[in-house]
């Protein structure tokens, strides 16, 4: 008598509720499987989201790509540092999707591999590493051979003494994969250390030129230092500027033994000759200069002498007279010509002066020596300007100007009327100047040209 209400075998009902379950099954899985790619991971390095990946296999296949880089740039294993985390996340929950080769710059960026290494050693501070033990070994020996070489190469030294301040020792150590270099980078290392912050308050007549200079600087530097500063032209007396300076992890300390020759110049006869322009001033008979030989002993710093001592001094050859014709001739014969502005002989010429173009003559005499006007006309400035220093123009009224400068004082005022041969002022030393003298420009039309065109040649 079977079960009527069913109407179908046992075996019938067993495999209909087997093929259901497998259908649920499967839809089920297909269900998990839409729901499970919803999900990525988001990558996160030492707490830093980076990205994120669709499968912890492609992730995994990055950072043994990135761990074979750094393996690759060291020449040896590298461990991994970094603390990485995996974060299943929804795509609007998490951060943007990197491609595979943008993502694994930003490992090789962000990921700190450490490899076993040779550290130089500070006084207890590592402050450079190195791939092997020969070559940390090497980076003393070589940088005291570079500091020799440096200082005997002037010739005449011999090199008492050279040494390093503090110990330098080597020891392994775990290093991260960009701070491990070479010999040439580890000297330099050493030599340049740390960046210190000065002060400096500027003096009068310097500029950020000069003190950068002063301090083996560039105006750069400086400029970078001090953002506040808008002219480079416009530094005040007193004003405080930054200076960032080396601070080595060395000293090197030296002492050499230096012989040179110091030469005392030479005792000058001038003989005057009226009949002679001064811009025809020569030497007769050329000086010859005393010498001495000179043996000091140097004491140096990283390369800046710090003392010096005389060890010895003794005369190699004797002076003799310089003979020096002084044209003293003031008035030309023609009387459109121009008056000769000062008293004294040419030490530079108009033209070329190596990189630098010189727009007049200079005229060396003793401070306080008069200076002329060249021609009649109208003062149009009398003041500082610059490397000039105390300057006056004169406009001659038919397109030429002359210049005067580096006067220590002037007579005249703008605006005034100025006779051919009237006083100007006095040679000095103003501006930027070696020395006493007048720096004399003739202006044509704007543009200037060589004084001693105006200027008759002969008596």
């Amino acid at each position: 008598m079977g079960n009527s209400s069913s109407g179908r075998p046992p075996a019938t009902r067993a495999f209909l509720i087997g093929l259901a379950l497998l259908v649920l099954g499967v839809v089920g899985t297909l269900v998990w499987q839409e729901y499970e790619s919803r999900f990525v991971y988001a990558v996160s390095v030492d707490g830093e989201v980076l990205g994120h990946v669709a499968t912890k296999d492609e992730w995994h296949r990055i950072l043994e790509e990135t761990r074979a880089w750094a393996t690759e740039r060291m020449g040896c294993p590298v461990v991994l540092r970094s603390d990485v985390e995996l974060r299943r996340v929804l795509p609007e929950d998490g951060p943007p999707a990197l491609e595979a080769g943008s993502l694994a710059e930003a490992c090789r960026q962000k990921l700190r591999f450490v490899a076993e290494a040779w550290a130089l050693v500070v006084d207890g501070q590592e402050v450079a590493y190195l791939k092997t033990e020969e070559e940390a070994k090497k980076v003393v020996p070589s940088l005291l051979e570079d500091y020799r070489r440096g200082i005997l190469a002037k010739g005449n030294t011999v090199l008492l003494e050279v040494h390093l301040e503090e110990t330098v020792t080597v020891r392994r150590a775990e290093a991260p994969v960009a701070k491990v270099g070479d010999i040439e980078q580890a000297k330099s290392i050493l030599l340049r250390g740390t960046d210190r912050v000065e002060e400096h308050v500027v003096a009068k007549g310097e500029s950020l030129w000069s003190i950068a200079k002063a301090h083996s600087l560039t105006v750069d530097d400086l400029r970078k230092a001090n953002p506040s500063i808008q002219n480079v032209n416009l530094l005040r007396v007193g004003q405080k500027i930054n200076l960032i300076v080396p601070d080595p992890y060395v000293t090197i300390r030296s002492t050499e033994r230096y012989t040179y020759s110091r030469y005392l110049g030479f005792p000058e006869e001038v003989r005057r000759d009226d009949t002679k322009w001064p811009w025809e001033s020569h030497v007769l008979k050329a000086g010859l200069s005393a010498r001495n030989e000179v043996t000091v002993e140097i004491d140096r710093t990283n390369g800046t002498e710090t003392a010096r001592r005389l060890i010895s001094e003794k005369p190699v050859s004797a002076a003799s007279t310089q003979i020096y014709v002084l044209g003293t001739k003031v008035w030309p014969v023609n009387p459109n010509g121009l008056v000769w502005p000062t008293l004294g002989r040419i030490t530079s010429y108009y033209g070329w002066r190596g990189r630098s173009f010189h727009h007049g003559i200079d005229i060396g005499a003793p401070t306080g020596t008069p200076v002329l006007a060249c021609r009649g006309g109208t003062v149009t400035y009398a003041g500082w300007k610059g490397n000039y220093g105390r300057l006056v123009i004169i406009d001659h009224g038919d397109g030429m100007e002359s210049w005067y400068a580096h006067l220590s004082s002037f007579s005249v005022s703008v605006g005034q009327t100025v006779k051919k041969g009237g006083p100007v002022g006095l040679v000095g030393v103003s501006g930027r100047t070696t020395g006493p003298h007048l720096h004399f420009e003739v202006h044509v039309n704007g543009s200037s040209v060589n004084p001693l065109a105006y200027y008759p040649r002969g008596g």
